[in-house]
């Protein structure tokens, strides 16, 4: 289970352009979203992104807004620019 501080770290180092651990970090924290939310097909798109690691930018967006509300994670804007993630 991906937790609350994993994703401050994830997203905050995405903000960065710190390189993130696709297989350790980012599939879990893709996969987690779309069990939790019965996305028809998960298994198949799950597949298909390890087939393709470039599709997952696809799906981030939609798993950052899910953990943001899931977790009351909030941000910091700067300039129509997220620059922080914080508890």
């Amino acid at each position: 289970m991906v937790g609350k501080t994993e994703c401050i770290e994830i997203f905050n180092a995405m903000i960065r352009g710190t390189p993130v651990s696709f297989t350790e970090k980012l599939l879990p924290l893709v996969s987690e979203y779309l069990t939790e939310n019965n996305i028809e097909n998960s298994e198949k798109m799950i597949t298909l992104i390890v087939q393709n690691p470039q599709l997952i930018q696809n799906v981030i967006p939609e798993a950052l807004n899910y953990y943001c509300r899931k977790y009351d994670i909030l941000s910091i804007i700067f300039n129509n620019k997220k620059i922080l993630y914080y508890e």
